[in-house]
Order: C-alpha cells, then structure tokens, then sequence
C-alpha cells in the first residue's frame, strides 16, 4: 500500500534486545515487544498509540496485516481527535481497504481531518478540487465540481497546507500557480519552490531547476538547473533524471553528449519514469542519438504504455497496426488505439476514426468514426487543424445531418471533459 499520504510510521516493530543469561522462554516473558507495549497504552486511553495501532496493522509491521483493526484503530484515535487518523481514514475509505469504498465518507473525514489541522488532508482535499471533485460538506457532483478542476479552490486548499509547512502542498501550490502566463503567481510559484527545495523536497528541486534552465518566470541561470537537478536525483527524483538526460542530449547547461544523454533517459526509465520511456521509444524510432531500433523503440513504447502514458499508447497501437518493430495485430492495435484517444492524444483520435471507418480491429462504423475523426479535429494543434477538418469532413458524409449536429455536440463536450494529453 503507499505511503504516500500517511502522515506518520511505526519507528520500529522489531522485537527488543535480549536481557544477559535469559533461556529462550525468559526473553519473551521479560521483554515485550514494541506492539505489546502499544497495546498497553493504547488500553489506557492513549491517543498516539491508538494511531500507531492503527499503521500498523494497515502496513503489517509487527502485525499480520489487517485493514479492518486498522479502521478500529484509526476510528478510535480519530475519536480523540486525532487528525492524521482521521485523514488515513480518508484514505482507506476512498481507496476501499477495510471498508467498503464510499467517496462521501472519504470526503467527509477529509474534512475532520483539515479543519483538525492535517495538512496532508489539506492537500488531498486540493487534488480533488483540481481534478474537478467535489470538496464541499455534502457529496454532490454538481455542487462544486467541474469537468476542468476547480483551480481556486485546489489553490485554497493547497496554500492552506503550504502555510502549514507542508512541501507537498508547497509544490502543488506552486505547479498549480505556474500554470498560467501571470507574471505574479509565477513570483509567487518560484518562491514557494524555494521554500520546498529548502526542505529538501525533491520534485520542486527538479520543478525550480526547470524553470532556471528555460528562464520561465525567472532569471535564465543553466548552472544554477543542473546543480538542482543533480541533488534531486541524490534524493532519488526520476523527472531529474530524465531532464539531466534530455540536457546532456542538446547541450543544455552541461556540455552535449548523446551517450550521456541516453544513460540518464534509461535509469530514469528504469526507475519507472513514464516520460523517459516515451523519449527512448522516440529516439530508437527516428534514429536520433542512437541507431534506428524499431524494435527497441516499442519495447520502450510499451513500458510507457503499460505504465499509463497516453502518447506511448498510441504509439503502440499505431506500431501494432503497422506492425513496425512487432508482429501486426489489428486488434491489439484498436485496443491501444482507444486507450490513448480516450486519454485526449489527438493522433490516436484520428486513427480510431479510420479504424472505425475502414473495420480495422472493430466492425465498421460510420457514427463512431464521425465521433472520433471530429474529436480528434477539435483536439488538433493548428498546424494539424485543417487537414482532420477534412478527414473528418469526409467522414461526416455517410452520416445523416441530423445525426452529425448530435455527434459534434457529443465530441465537443468530449474535448472539453477528457484528460489532456
């Protein structure tokens, strides 16, 4: 289970020392274990305990794991007022763990646990608003909630954790804030970094360092990046790792090299970097700073798939169709396909439509292939916009009209809510 969002560990469940001269049966009996000893304390009414009970059966630590006692535990300490249990409780009501799943309790405990002072259920509360969930006292979809994020209720949120010390909250803050062109939220995004990398956050080493290398927002200073990179990947950042790669590959504040270039693209990859993958199934694919590898280009492609990025899912799904660097598999490709323009890659939109249109791992249909072609049209860049206008043009004509104005309504409402890519 991930640690991610719980605000606290067991410091140690491993059995204590041995006293001198004891036989076997005399260790356990004269010294208990740190579990036993939270028990005791727990039983009298202590709240620390009772949270730390509650860690520890969800992770198993010294305990058979069990999500269920760790709800028992968490709900008691939460009865005590215990915020990071009752934001753990949060957790495990949202992700389903010994209970069954229910956003609004979730919510709900979200809430105790923020106004009780839990920066991390402050910036779980930021994170549902920006991905467009409700935050409010009542589970109502429609009540605050929005296809596109509620971005100043997700700033609320996080500032209030930023304000609390929180790092997390301090980089959702800031990468929230740097969304815009505004000269002032970039001011203020920079110096929030710079309160977290002084923390020793590594994701907004690796955000800062960005930000110095291409002067957005802030003062161009390359050495400045890569010194920020390189003590993120110290503390283990695999973006690091990949940026530090795709600077050495076009002599960004380091000097050139390709062999350097594509070693820290692969150990970012190898630490589970999505990104990286993609770029490496790039670079095998044209040629660029290696040999072309077709091969080794959808090896990496299909990591990054399978790790969920929609542009290696696509390129999969195109390369199973080509059958390029793989056998050909028509239905493995329209299942790649689908996958990636649902994920809001325009390229994969437009060959779903011609899948669609033409039968090629599905039956032949014209409305969907409507669908997809005016979807994926809407979702072009401008230098692509004309030519799919066309395609899907051409498309449209073995559609009634009626169905067309109902199908580009039903595609423009898709643009608008899907994730982009």
């Amino acid at each position: 289970m991930s640690n991610s969002i719980l605000v606290a560990v067991v410091a140690s469940l491993t059995i204590g020392g041995v006293v001198d001269g004891a036989t076997p049966t005399d260790r356990s009996a004269s010294r208990s274990t740190p579990i036993a000893q939270l028990k005791v304390q727990a039983e009298s009414g202590d709240t620390n305990a009772l949270f730390r009970l509650g860690v520890a059966h969800q992770h198993g630590r010294g305990v058979t794991e069990d999500d269920a006692k760790a709800i028992e535990f968490y709900r008691k300490a939460a009865a005590k007022g215990d915020a990071r249990a009752m934001s753990n409780l949060g957790v495990m009501y949202s992700r389903g763990e010994g209970v069954p799943r229910d956003e609004s309790a979730a919510l709900a405990w979200y809430r105790k646990a923020a106004n009780a002072g839990s920066a991390k259920a402050m910036v779980m509360l930021g994170s549902r608003a920006a991905q467009g969930q409700p935050t409010g006292d009542a589970f109502d979809v429609g009540a605050d909630a929005n296809a596109a994020g509620n971005r100043d209720e997700a700033l609320k949120w996080y500032r209030k954790a930023a304000d609390r010390g929180d790092t997390t909250g301090m980089y959702l803050l800031a990468t929230t804030l740097l969304r815009t062109k505004n000269s002032d939220e970039a001011a203020e995004a920079h110096q929030w970094l710079q309160r977290a990398v002084d923390f020793g956050h590594a994701a907004s080493m690796t955000a800062l360092g960005t930000a110095l290398l291409t002067g957005d927002g802030v003062a161009k200073n390359e050495a400045e990046a890569i010194r920020l990179y390189r003590k993120a990947i110290d503390a283990g950042d695999p973006t690091a790792m990949a940026n530090l790669g795709t600077a050495y590959l076009e002599g960004t504040g380091v000097e050139r090299s390709s062999s350097e270039g594509v070693r820290w693209l692969k150990v970012a990859a190898v630490c589970d970097d999505a990104p990286a993958m993609v770029a490496l199934g790039d670079l095998y694919r044209n040629g660029i700073h290696v040999d072309a590898d077709l091969a080794q280009a959808f090896t990496w492609y299909a990591k990054g798939a399978d790790a969920g990025h929609p542009t290696a899912m696509a390129q999969v799904g195109a390369m199973y169709g080509d059958g390029k660097g793989t056998a050909k598999d028509l239905d493995k490709a329209f299942a790649w396909t689908e996958r990636a323009a649902r994920e809001g890659v325009a390229e994969a939109m437009l060959n779903l439509a011609a899948m669609y249109r033409d039968g090629l791992g599905t039956d032949p249909n014209h409305a969907e292939a409507y669908f997809w072609a005016r979807a994926g049209a809407e979702k072009s860049p401008e230098p692509m916009r004309e030519g799919a206008e066309r395609f899907a043009a051409r498309i449209g004509e073995h559609v009634t009209f009626q169905r067309r104005l109902a199908i580009q309504k039903r595609a423009s409402d898709f643009v608008l809510t899907q994730v982009a890519d």
